[in-house]
């Protein structure tokens, strides 16, 4: 469900949706996103000063503390 939002998110966010790639890595508690888009794109995800990144990381978060779960979201160069 996590996997999904975000990437619905970050695709919402880009102009090459092609270009978004999500790995996940997924433990007891946490699921880690590492988000790769394309150079064109990094600074729609990244945002003014970190807020576009940081909104969809607390909206992840909102909806992972709700199952009880913790969610980490990283940007690959």
């Amino acid at each position: 469900m996590l996997y999904r939002l975000c990437r619905f998110l970050v695709t919402s966010l880009v102009e090459d949706a092609d270009g978004v790639r999500i790995d996940r890595i997924e433990t007891e508690r946490v699921d880690i996103f590492l988000l790769k888009v394309a150079k064109e794109d990094r600074g729609r995800v990244l945002g003014r000063g970190g807020r576009t990144i940081g909104a969809l990381r607390t909206a992840l978060d909102a909806v992972a503390s709700s199952i009880d779960r913790e969610v980490v979201v990283e940007i690959m160069d």
